[in-house]
């Protein structure tokens, strides 16, 4: 029997990005996302320093503006038997600027094909930016 963590709707996205870890970039592609987590898949098999914050940005069109989130890795799997070889990071996210999340829930709302689908996710988001944020007790 399988017990589900997930508070979130995942989707899955072919979408290019950049992430910042560490000081270095990398070009990934993300697989899925949701309003708490992000997975991407780096085409290379590497070993990465976990512990290190990073930053993902992606842009879903040439029209759209560019979404910047803030995480941490929580899961690393390598795919060496892959051609080519590649390593899969599941991240959570940590923060996202305010004008990025309207433009994440609206990346989620077109490609879930739902318009109500994430109106409760985003209210329990949002009530998590605003209790992390400094001076609110």
């Amino acid at each position: 029997m399988s017990t589900e963590k997930r508070q979130f709707q995942r989707l899955a996205i072919n979408m290019n990005g950049l992430l910042n870890i560490a000081d270095e970039v990398f070009d990934v592609q993300v697989l899925d996302l949701s309003l708490q987590g992000v997975r991407v898949r780096l085409n290379n098999d590497m070993s990465l320093d976990i512990s290190h914050p990073l930053t993902l940005t992606i842009q879903p069109n040439e029209d759209s503006p560019v979404i910047t989130l803030f995480g941490q890795i929580t899961h690393v799997q390598h795919e060496a038997v892959s051609t080519p070889a590649a390593t899969v990071l599941g991240m959570q996210l940590t923060h996202i600027p305010l004008d990025d999340l309207s433009a994440l829930r609206r990346v989620l709302l077109l490609n879930s094909g739902e318009q109500d689908m994430d109106t409760h996710e985003l209210m329990i988001m949002l009530d998590r930016i605003a209790d992390s944020l400094p001076g609110h007790s």
